[in-house]
């Protein structure tokens, strides 16, 4: 229906086209009006105070002349010899008296009078009025520059002229058409040529051909539409590109998941097979569930930590931010880490300054940050002797950095260090962890509006998160 109706209002092309006709006429129309109207307000709302034949009636009658002598123009009554008797309005020149040839030159028009006198400068219009004691002259005098007087033929008593007129009009119909053809030619090379290449691109986008691209020159609207078009496929591409690098992280997540659980419930699947068939040995039946009781221990944690990466990707996960000390939460977590870093033989460093360092923070979820990156820094460093804590604020900006000076990671895995699943050591065993430590530690710092970032410096790895002060 919609469709329909849209395809009833036609296109912009035939629009402007009808549009531009439209205007035309439209124009020539207030033309002739506004022409119309200058004369209405020259005249003083009627037309006829501008024709100097009207100013004085069949008794003599000299009517309103304001809007005449507004225009420099005077009448003048003349006796039956042509002598001066009366002035109305303001006399321009001095003559008193006319023959009959001075009164001639007067009625001429502008491209046939030649004379030296003041017929030269005005023009006349003489009126005749019969009265009882004679014939009585009205003089009607103005410049001829202000009112200009040509010869008009009546077209309706000759024919050739008929014909002229005619063939006027059919050659105006001729040129107006031209016109509008001139301008359909013009829209199409300037319109409608842009808008084909647009709905051509739409519709290869609509038929699944994300690589199209728009490449015509237009005027600066079909420009930033051309240019926006474009925009919007590269950034539809880049969304293909990241959907099919997300796929690909969530189908190797879910390997790795399958194998992490895989191999410790084999292991506790064979395990309570034996026991339960009796194949082991009463001294080696507290081994057995130590060993039972540890690959629980890691399914859990593997899930444990697999819900909270989960929840951290979840956009809807709204954190609960309080104005924390930082360096206060540092320190506990540091003092919780004492005793393992030190049991592994690591020298703890702890730079952390006395003056309070606060920011808005989940207390519940902050901490798992620091905490996962200082187990990692314990579990990878196994070349080198020392881990550190360092917190500072420099303006703005709050940074916590976690640093070992073990050996550097890899760097074909530094670009996806903070993917799920991603092992330091490069190694696939039971002890390295879960692999997601860092990946959830990302998620809760871009959570808070932060960064965590690694980088090889000094003969050090460190974890640096970049927070807003």
């Amino acid at each position: 229906m919609g469709r329909k109706s849209d395809h009833k209002k036609g296109s912009v092309f035939r629009q402007l086209v009808a549009g531009y006709i439209l205007f035309a006429a439209v124009s020539v129309i207030l033309l002739y009006l506004c022409m119309f109207g200058v004369l209405i307000y020259v005249g003083g709302g009627e037309l006829e105070s501008l024709a100097p034949y009207e100013l004085v009636d069949e008794e003599g009658n000299v009517g309103d002349i304001r809007s005449f002598e507004g225009l420099g123009g005077w009448i003048e009554r003349l006796d039956d010899s042509y002598h001066v008797t009366r002035v109305y309005g303001e006399k321009k020149d001095g003559i008193t008296d006319y023959s009959i040839e001075e009164l001639t030159e007067y009625l001429m028009t502008d491209n046939l009078v030649e004379t030296d006198t003041s017929a030269s400068e005005y023009r006349g219009y003489l009126k005749a009025v019969q009265g009882p004691e004679g014939t009585t002259w009205y003089l009607m005098k103005i410049a001829r520059q202000v009112l200009k007087m040509n010869y008009i033929y009546n077209v309706g008593t000759d024919s050739k002229s008929v014909q002229v007129a005619v063939t006027s009009i059919v050659l105006f119909a001729v040129m107006f058409l031209l016109s509008c053809l001139l301008m359909s030619a013009y829209l199409s090379h300037k319109i409608r040529r842009p808008l084909n290449k647009i709905t051509e691109g739409m519709e290869r986008v609509r038929q699944g051909d994300s690589k199209v691209r728009l490449e015509f020159e237009a005027q600066r609207e079909f420009s930033e539409i051309r240019d926006t078009f474009n925009m919007m496929i590269g950034k539809l591409e880049d969304d293909e590109r990241e959907k099919q690098l997300n796929e690909e992280k969530k189908n190797r997540m879910l390997l790795e998941i399958s194998h992490d659980i895989k191999t410790p419930v084999a292991t506790i699947k064979s395990s309570a097979n034996a026991l339960e068939e009796g194949l082991i040995k009463y001294e080696e039946l507290s081994r057995y569930y130590r060993m039972i009781d540890k690959k629980a221990g890691r399914v859990n944690t593997l899930v444990n930590e697999l819900f909270l990466l989960l929840k951290m990707e979840d956009g809807d996960y709204q954190m609960q931010y309080e104005r924390t000390d930082l360096c206060e939460m540092a320190r506990q977590i540091c003092a919780d880490h004492y005793e393992e870093m030190t049991g592994r033989g690591l020298d703890f460093q702890i730079q952390i300054p006395e003056e309070p360092v606060y920011a808005e923070i989940d207390r519940k979820e902050f901490p798992r940050v620091i905490e996962n990156l200082l187990g990692n820094a314990a579990k990878y460093n196994q070349t080198g002797r020392t881990t550190g804590v360092m917190v500072r604020q420099t303006g703005g900006k709050i940074r916590i950095s976690v640093w070992d000076d073990g050996r550097a990671i890899a760097k074909e895995l530094q670009p996806a260090l903070f993917d799920p699943f991603v092992r330091g050591d490069r190694a696939r065993l039971t002890s390295g962890g879960t692999g997601l430590g860092l990946a959830i530690a990302g998620k809760i710092v871009e959570k808070h509006g932060g960064k965590l970032a690694y980088v090889r410096q000094e003969e050090r790895n460190i974890f640096t998160v970049s927070l807003d002060g």
